[in-house]
């Protein structure tokens, strides 16, 4: 039974289901990579180990600079790539919906809450859902990007 809250409508909460859907599709099969270049984040303060983007990383998708790469896993054409900050949800939020837009993706969906916030966005035929929540003193932040399989005009 899905509770509901007088907050959400039926189409954020499916959009919210179907990233947790696009997310959780990723675990079956995944093929994780140690890194071979640096990455484009920089490191925490704590000195926790970062992961690296793989090189076919799209240059277009925003990375918080403040952010510390855990997770990076492909199949196919969808890469998963979960990252930990010490900003907050709100401000990785910001970042993530004023980079997008600089970049030329289209903010398809948002969902914005204290603790956690999703995004989806489209550019040509690149999809990347972002889904950001409170951990601990930080934010976990998962990007979930795939391509798909033809054009679709907007």
């Amino acid at each position: 039974m899905l509770l509901r809250s007088p907050n959400l409508s039926s189409k954020k909460l499916v959009a919210i289901a179907l990233v947790v859907l696009v997310a959780f599709s990723f675990g079956c099969g995944k093929v994780e990579r140690a890194p071979e270049k640096a990455a484009k984040a920089t490191a925490a303060p704590t000195g926790e180990k970062s992961f690296a983007l793989p090189d076919e990383f799209p240059k277009d998708v925003p990375i918080l600079k403040n952010a510390t790469i855990k997770v990076v896993m492909s199949q196919g054409n969808r890469t998963t790539v979960h990252l930990y900050t010490t900003s907050s949800v709100g401000d990785a939020v910001k970042f993530y919906d004023d980079a997008f837009r600089r970049q030329g993706w289209q903010i398809q969906d948002e969902t914005k809450g204290n603790e956690m916030s999703i995004l989806s966005a489209r550019k040509g035929t690149s999809l990347c859902g972002v889904t950001m929540s409170k951990q601990g003193t930080g934010t976990l932040i998962r990007l979930a990007l795939s391509q798909t399989g033809s054009h679709t005009v907007q």
